[in-house]
């Protein structure tokens, strides 16, 4: 009898969620549960930026908005469990799409360098997937490498086979040459995760290296050690001339419901590089 309760009642179920409206199922999403890729848990909120960055923007006179950031849930940034930040999660998807199961089973002669990387997405990776991982920053201790990305003479031509370089390159004097030095790096075929603050208010590329004091970056490029603001346009346009083909992923790859059960907000943007 059981059973056929079950199948009679499944195809009306099947057919009344099908109908739920879209903004429904993501209320539902919203208010059972969300989930972490990096740690895999179930947790019931993420928790929201630091009012330090906006009590920063306010206190040195920014036209800058947190709300305004292209990849930045400051509603729900960082899990409570793991402490991964939202981008942090859509690398994560990103990687389960792009390595996949493969990489989970056995040991892959593949080569990925993680340029400052986030701790719980390095933690993620060395423990998810079998294959070669290296850390790399000029001062963050405990990385593999001790490496200047402008200037990385210790690895050879077309060495690695993939790189997350994220949130690095507006701390670079030099951007030009780290992009340069990055395609060097990257084997034909290979790809890379970069990625800058991007702000969705602010229309002109800022970039003035008269501005040195930590005022002034607080208030033209977002935060004390930026040396830059990009624009969505002059960033492509300079991961072109290093010599890069460029990929945006936003929701329609990823699926909304996937942003949304993990915390990321439906206007990121994941940019994916090719050589």
């Amino acid at each position: 009898m059981r059973h056929v309760i079950y199948r009679t009642a499944m195809p009306l179920l099947k057919a009344v969620q099908s109908r739920l409206s879209r903004g429904y199922r993501f209320w539902l999403a919203r208010n059972w549960v969300f989930y972490c890729p990096i740690c895999k848990s179930k947790v019931q909120n993420f928790l929201p930026l630091p009012a330090f960055y906006a009590e920063e923007f306010a206190k040195h006179g920014s036209d800058l908005r947190i709300e305004d950031g292209e990849t930045c849930n400051y509603k729900g940034y960082s899990c409570p469990n793991c402490d991964a930040s939202d981008r942090d999660r859509l690398y994560a998807l990103y990687l389960d799409k792009r390595l996949g199961e493969k990489c989970k089973e056995r040991l892959h002669y593949f080569q990925m360098l993680d340029i400052a990387p986030a701790k719980a997405l390095s933690q993620h990776i060395r423990l998810q997937y079998r294959i070669h991982y290296r850390t790399a920053d000029l001062y963050m201790p405990g990385v593999d490498d001790r490496v200047d990305i402008t200037s990385m003479d210790c690895y050879p031509d077309a060495y690695f086979d993939a790189f997350i370089c994220s949130h690095v390159l507006e701390h670079i004097p030099d951007d030009k040459k780290a992009m340069s030095e990055l395609f060097r790096i990257l084997k034909p075929g290979g790809w890379g995760i970069a990625m800058v603050p991007l702000s969705l208010r602010i229309q002109e590329f800022r970039e003035d290296p008269t501005k040195t004091t930590e005022a002034e970056r607080w208030k033209y490029y977002g935060q004390y050690d930026h040396v830059r603001l990009y624009t969505r346009q002059i960033f492509i346009e300079r991961l072109r001339a290093a010599g890069f083909k460029i990929s945006m992923l936003g929701s329609d790859f990823f699926g909304e419901q996937a942003f949304t059960q993990c915390g990321i907000d439906l206007q990121s943007v994941l940019y994916v590089v090719e050589k």
